[in-house]
Formats: C-alpha cells, structure tokens, sequence
C-alpha cells in the first residue's frame, strides 16, 4: 500500500489558553505552529474503532497526542467532525491498493480474481477498519450512513458492475455483490481481526508443525476457497 502523505495545518491559538500553568502530568508537545494531521488523524481513529464513539473522548485523545483539549476543539469544533475526518482519511488511505484492481486492464474475470486477492491480504494490516465496520454496522445512526454512502455503497457498485462484466463471459454461483462484500468484510477479515480468538482454536495439520502458516498464505487460501465457490463449473 502506498504511503501517505503526511500534511500540517496551522493553528492559531493563545497559548496561555493551550498550556496554561500546567504542572504535572506528560509535558505537553509544542502547538505554537503545527501539528501532525496523518499522526492526529490515525490515533483518532485508532481510539474511535478500539472503544466506539461514544466511549472515546476528545480529552483522552488530547492525552495520547500530548496536546491540548482546546488545540482538538479549536481544529474540529466537535467530536462528531473529528470522527468524520479520521474515518476519511483512514478509508481514503486503505482503499487505494484494493481499488486498483478495478482500473486495471484485463479479462473481467481475471480482475474479479485479482480483487478478491487484494482484499484479502488488505484484511491482514485493516483490522481497525473491520472493527469499526462491525461496531457502526449493527444499529441506524448518521455515522453508518456517513460511512455506507461515502465508502460502502460506491465499492459496492463497482464490485456489482464487474460481478456483471463476468456473468456475460461465464456462469457464475448466484450470489449479489452484498453477500460476497460480507463474506470478504465479516469473513475473511473477522479472521484477522479476531486473532486472539483465533490462536485458542485448536490447530489442523497444516499448523502441527508448530511454525504457523504466514498470513498472506492464510489470506490466499481463503480467497481461493472463495473463488471456487463464486466461479461455477463451466
């Protein structure tokens, strides 16, 4: 995956409002000019998908940062931007390597295929956009819908536009873009995901040797074993 690009924004601010006379506690980092926004942005939304929402404050986040509470509300305003702003960038950043897939040249089948290998190799570094996923996913809010029309629905309608293009060249296990989208999300990267649950179930022959199976051959597999489901016998 492509690194990011890492950016600073100016901040304005009285600084006797940002330190004060504060005394104790971790010395707090030097906010007279800039900050890290790609370092802000990912402990943000590191915080939002290991606690939830409504778990996770703009405080306890001014603390991990080493700067001050007003320094966060003087950027965002509210935490509600806040979490807006680090889902965009953490999605926008993940998305690119699996996206790929569907600008290159080549049969539809031959990109379906490399899309699915992508994805799951991408489960193996994402676990946070999984948990996030899983978090938001299970009741109405305007963060589901923030993140369903923003980044669900569009991969979705392109993976349903070349589950097409190969349904014109070859039969293929009736199935709609949304269960295969779940199979990848909640399978294949509950998978990784859940890794401590995982390292208590009981270990098959390929592992007996007590060395493992790396992860990119784990992701591999699972996405072979779906191929082979979606791709019917001709």
């Amino acid at each position: 995956m492509p690194a990011s690009v890492t950016k600073t924004f100016p901040i304005k601010v009285d600084q006797t409002a940002i330190i004060g006379e504060r005394k104790r506690g971790r010395p707090k980092a030097d906010t007279s000019n800039s900050i890290d926004e790609a370092h802000l942005l990912n402990t943000a939304f590191t915080m939002f998908a290991a606690y939830g929402y409504e778990a996770s404050t703009m405080r306890a986040m001014a603390r991990e940062l080493e700067v001050s509470h007003n320094l966060l509300n003087v950027r965002f305003g509210r935490k509600s931007e806040l979490w807006k702003a680090a889902v965009g960038w953490r999605l926008d950043e993940a998305a690119r390597d699996v996206e790929r897939a569907f600008a290159e040249e080549g049969a539809p089948e031959d990109r379906l295929r490399e899309l699915v290998y992508r994805f799951c190799r991408w489960a193996i570094i994402n676990s946070d956009i999984i948990a996030i996923s899983h978090q938001e996913g299970q009741q109405k809010s305007w963060r589901l819908d923030y993140l369903v029309e923003q980044f669900i629905l569009p991969f979705q309608e392109r993976l349903q536009s070349l589950l097409a293009e190969v349904a014109q060249e070859r039969q293929l296990t009736p199935i709609d873009s949304g269960m295969l989208l779940a199979l990848l999300v909640n399978g294949v990267g509950s998978y990784f995901a859940l890794g401590p649950l995982q390292n208590k179930l009981l270990p098959d022959q390929a592992v007996a040797d007590g060395n493992g199976i790396a992860p990119e051959k784990q992701a591999d597999a699972m996405a072979e074993f779906l191929l082979a489901g979606l791709l019917a016998s001709r």
